[in-house]
């Protein structure tokens, strides 16, 4: 057990100390979902002095789409990497887990570019430890964006 502690706490730090370095986010995307509920996806970018969001829900039960493209403050860009600093979501970098067996799991995929960091992990049907907690904080966050700076949501 000790080896096992040893290990988790050193890549603990090491990333810690690499999510510390890593400068202003530049891109945030995440998408959840199953493939009988539907995927939803956000894309945050940041070009010049804006910041963007791209919303997008898909429903596998009647092919419908909703979406919008939403302007957001720039300091949204620093609220986001808070969110990922303090729920330590920066730990989930590099997961990468798929569950063949499992056809209709939930699968999500994450990507955050910083000017020195880039956190990419992904799963079907097997998630990173607290990923349940997690993903309702990223997701209350998200939808609460949404919520707040659409101008209008289509059909898409």
């Amino acid at each position: 057990m000790f080896i096992f502690d040893y290990i988790r706490k050193k890549r603990i730090a090491k990333e810690t100390a690499a999510f510390e370095r890593s400068g202003m986010l530049r891109s945030f995307t995440y998408s959840f979902g199953t493939m009988a509920d539907g995927m939803t996806v956000f894309v945050i970018k940041q070009e010049d002095d804006c910041l963007s969001m791209i919303y997008q829900k898909t429903s596998m039960r009647d092919g419908k789409e909703i979406g919008s493209v939403l302007e957001l403050p720039l300091d949204m860009a620093q609220k986001i990497k808070s969110l990922i600093r303090q729920s330590e979501i920066f730990l989930w970098n590099g997961y990468n887990k798929n569950n063949s067996v499992i056809q209709n799991g939930h699968s999500f995929t994450l990507e955050a570019v910083f000017d020195n960091y880039i956190l990419r992990a992904s799963a079907v049907s097997m998630m990173p430890p607290d990923y349940t907690e997690k993903h309702s904080l990223i997701k209350r966050f998200l939808e609460g964006l949404v919520k707040r700076y659409y101008t209008e949501i289509s059909e898409v």
